[in-house]
Order: C-alpha cells, then sequence, then structure tokens
C-alpha cells in the first residue's frame, strides 16, 4: 500500500473536522460551567439571592433604581462565577477526554443546541 492510501493528505474536511469538534468541547465546556453554576444557585435560599444580588449591585455601582429580573440574575450568576470554582478550558479538555462519561450527567444538554448553531451554514 501506498502512504496515500495509508493516511489521506489533510485537507479542508479534516480542518472543519478538528473545528467541528473543537466547537462541541467548547460547548460541552460551557455547559458544564452552566450546570454547575445552576446547581450552586438552586441550593441557595432566596434570602442569601437576594444578599448575593445587593453585593454585587453595591460592587457595581447600581443606584437605588428597582432592578429588573434579568439583571438580577446577570448580578447573582455573575458573583456565583467568582466563587464557584470552575476548572479553565484545557484542564476540563484534558479530564473529560480522559473520563467523558464522568461528565455526561452533569451536561444539561445545552451543548446541542450550541454546537449545532455553530455548524450551521452561514447564509447571504
Amino acid at each position: 500500500m501506498s502512504s496515500d492510501t495509508e493516511r489521506p493528505a489533510p485537507g479542508r474536511d479534516a480542518e472543519r473536522g478538528s473545528e467541528s469538534d473543537e466547537g462541541v468541547l467548547r460547548a460541552k465546556y460551557a455547559d458544564y460551567c452552566s450546570a454547575q453554576l445552576t446547581e450552586v444557585f438552586l441550593s441557595l435560599s432566596e434570602e442569601r439571592i437576594y444578599e448575593i444580588v445587593e453585593e454585587e449591585a453595591r460592587a457595581q455601582a447600581f443606584g437605588q433604581e428597582r432592578l429588573g429580573f434579568q439583571t438580577m440574575v446577570r448580578l447573582a450568576t455573575k458573583r456565583l462565577r467568582e466563587s464557584v470554582p470552575l476548572p479553565d478550558f484545557e484542564t476540563w479538555r484534558r479530564d473529560y477526554e480522559a473520563a467523558p462519561e464522568e461528565y455526561e450527567a452533569y451536561l444539561m444538554g445545552l451543548w446541542r443546541q450550541r454546537s449545532e448553531e455553530e455548524e450551521a451554514p452561514e447564509t447571504d
């Protein structure tokens, strides 16, 4: 057998495959982090959530105006992201690739939609 038939030359399809794999892994990582933050968020009492929102609102110098629900969730999420220990992408990737089954239970399925959006062809 010649070396050409044993190993195809890298081409655009191979590059797109690795980009696609990278996109799926990044989407799974975002999903994993979201799931971890959601779990912590749901474990908090309403009082603690409001305390977190108030602390973050003060830190960001929000005035006395009434905060909408989306703003409160964004503020609480920002504060939780700073306090919940999450691995960086490369650490997570290494651990995930070594034992994906240990992480699958923590994924909420959001990665599927995210990776499909990245793979969708652009329309002009």
